[in-house]
């Protein structure tokens, strides 16, 4: 906690003094950083009941290698380290994918992913990976709460920040500079490749409005036959008004891209 507090007091400072220069980071300290995160035992067949199926590569898990490999790409060419998942409204899918792309980064060697639960008005992201956490995002920010104690990890290069209960004046919370400045620190602390964030739906309230001016880009999920195509304009107009639009991708789609390489039975 002690190399994240002086993280986002540098922070702080650079943001007071408005300088854009890189914060220097120590290989050796990023390392023994990231394995203070307590490890988390993951129950395999529990993920894959709940549609969660990208821990191995499979047949099921190829469309989201696909996604990831794509996100890797544009992520490594525009020099983009923070990517929030959004959706219009809720029961779209969002967070699943969130999670299955979660497992597929954590697939790729030496490429360090972190992942935050920032639906922080339904926090649902626990029920999918299976961890019930003691500790709430908001106390760790206000630094209350150490982030070890808090962000649980899950092999070598995958960690969660989880949330049990929703965070009162949670768009207060991440829109305020103390976040800002925290998502700074964790940065410089732990250095990952890249940051994933689960956002509340765009329309439902102000909390991922507020909180996009903090990331590089957003992937918008849509669901299939449901989502209607002029709210998805509006989202994609306001998305590309707030930060980078990386794309959108379909969910629960019932009628498969014949051009797809999962259909060619390659597993």
């Amino acid at each position: 906690m002690e190399n994240l507090q002086i993280a986002i007091e540098k922070a702080r400072a650079s943001r007071e003094e408005q300088t854009t220069q890189p914060l220097a980071t120590s290989p050796l300290s990023v390392e023994h950083s990231w394995h203070s995160f307590p490890e988390l035992a993951i129950d395999p067949a529990m993920l894959i009941a709940k549609r969660v199926t990208t821990q191995k590569s499979n047949a099921q898990s190829s469309h989201y290698d696909m996604l990831r490999t794509r996100i890797r790409d544009q992520a490594k060419k525009n020099d983009w380290r923070r990517i929030a998942i959004v959706s219009a409204g809720p029961q779209v899918g969002k967070t699943t994918t969130l999670a299955n792309l979660a497992f597929s980064f954590a697939r790729l060697p030496y490429y360090k992913t972190m992942v935050f639960d920032f639906d922080l008005r339904r926090p649902s992201l626990q029920h999918l990976i299976g961890h019930n956490p003691s500790t709430q995002i908001d106390d760790v920010v206000a630094g209350k709460t150490p982030i070890e104690a808090h962000c649980r990890r899950i092999g070598d290069n995958l960690a969660f920040s989880l949330n049990a209960q929703h965070v009162a004046n949670s768009a207060e919370l991440l829109q305020s500079d103390g976040m800002s400045d925290f998502l700074s620190g964790v940065q410089e602390t732990y250095d990952p490749e890249l940051m994933l964030f689960d956002t509340p739906p765009l329309l439902a309230a102000d909390d991922t409005r507020g909180f996009l001016s903090n990331v590089d880009a957003a992937l918008l999920i849509v669901e299939a036959e449901r989502t209607p195509i002029d709210q998805i304009d509006v989202v994609e107009q306001q998305l590309s008004e707030l930060t980078n639009v990386l794309g959108v991708v379909l969910n629960k789609c019932n009628y498969p891209d014949p051009t797809s390489s999962a259909n060619y039975a390659y597993y």
